[in-house]
């Protein structure tokens, strides 16, 4: 058992000062204003924040190991990589731009780790692959629909698969949300140009999430249409989304605004409020000579922005506390709301919330130590101390 002391112990909904944490192994067993018992092991937090570990529900990978997870242990080496940076929950991504091969793969390791134990791997996320082949990197790559190909998927998958990204204004829609409703798994809406009665209609049959809200995202066609007469700026699928109740919106907020700016941030934020916003990395293998040239060339040395080989933006370089750190500069947001944005409203979003996402009795001992400047300074995954942590 420990008791961590002399804390700023983050909630949802406040900062308790001077607080503090016991916990071991199994969970959380005291939080805020807390009495510690004799004997324990005490951690002083020396006044710093501590909030629940962070929930990271869509990437692709880490530095060397990529998108296809095909190396062996390769999503075990990325879960641990982030797990460094304070990201104790995740479920990777198997993207639409995937041959069948590799998704199945991205599949299978995620099976094994979870099978195995002892993973921050919670499930894995369905990046398509049946999504609008106009919105994305690679978008052309999306998979024609087969409603053979989609259950084979989803079988291999079977109780893991988490949530799944779909674009409701293409054909299969109606037969994918149907799937999605048995299944039990969540729907998300991305890579599209859905318009008010498709985002509509999605949301009434059970889609929750935004994937990446601003990116790979279009114009439905009737605004376009609308535009060649007045001339006038017409709705976007993202602000179409923005506007439509019942929905979480997932940001990717890289230092250089390369994903989402400033502007577009604080727009989400106050338009969905704390409650519905949820930070990403969607992070992706690192490939130095896929950076660009030309009107591009400042995002070359970018620390935290990636690219494909055809130099186009293709995902992050982030970790989940250096998006906290970014969404904070955009938009305000204090480290509570920083904290609600990458664990709380995630884990909700995914239906973890009784395991995760709060350090509430009773939820794992999933804990993230920052300083004022969400520098991370010390991580607890299910009780126990993560060695070598970073920023």
């Amino acid at each position: 058992m420990k008791a961590i002391i002399n804390a700023r112990v983050v909630f949802p909904d406040r900062v308790v000062d001077g607080g503090g944490i016991l916990f071991d192994e199994d969970g959380i067993l005291a939080s805020g204003r807390i009495k510690v018992p004799e004997g324990v092991e005490i951690v002083d937090a020396r006044g710093m924040y501590v909030g629940p570990g962070l929930v990271d529900e869509h990437l692709h990978g880490y530095q060397q190991y990529g998108e296809a997870f095909n190396v062996v242990d390769a999503c075990r080496e990325v879960a641990k990589a982030h797990l460094k940076h304070g990201t104790t929950t995740m479920t990777p991504s198997a993207a639409y731009n995937l041959s069948r091969e590799d998704f199945l793969s991205v599949i299978s390791q995620c099976n094994q780790a979870i099978r195995e134990g002892g993973t921050t791997i919670a499930g894995v996320h369905f990046e398509g692959p049946f999504t609008n082949p106009r919105y994305g990197s690679k978008a052309e790559r999306a998979w024609q629909y087969s409603d053979a190909v989609c259950r084979e998927i989803f079988d291999r998958a079977g109780r893991n698969v988490l949530h799944c990204t779909y674009a409701p204004e293409m054909e299969c829609a109606p037969s994918l949300e149907a799937l999605l409703a048995e299944r039990g798994v969540i729907a998300d809406i991305g890579h599209t140009c859905a318009g008010p009665a498709d985002m509509e209609r999605a949301v009434s049959r059970g889609a929750r999430i935004i994937t990446h809200t601003f990116d790979a995202m279009g114009h439905y066609l009737g605004a376009q249409e609308a535009a060649k007469e007045t001339g006038d700026v017409q709705d976007s699928t993202s602000q179409v989304a923005l506007a439509t109740p019942g929905l979480y919106y997932e940001l990717i907020c890289d230092s250089m605004g390369a994903h989402v700016t400033k502007y577009s941030a604080s727009l989400a934020y106050r338009a969905a409020g704390e409650d519905y916003i949820i930070l990403i990395t969607d992070a992706t293998c690192y490939r130095k000579a896929n950076a660009p040239s030309g009107t591009c060339e400042r995002w070359r040395d970018a620390t935290d922005i990636n690219f494909n080989e055809r130099g186009q933006l293709s995902g992050s370089r982030l970790t989940l506390n250096r998006a906290c750190v970014n969404f904070m500069k955009m938009t305000g947001a204090d480290i509570r709301v920083a904290f609600k944005c990458a664990s709380t409203n995630p884990a909700r979003a995914l239906r973890l919330d009784n395991r995760v996402g709060s350090v509430e009795v009773g939820k794992e001992a999933n804990l993230l130590m920052v300083d004022d400047d969400f520098c991370v300074r010390a991580v607890w995954f299910r009780g126990k101390p993560v060695d070598e942590v970073r920023n």
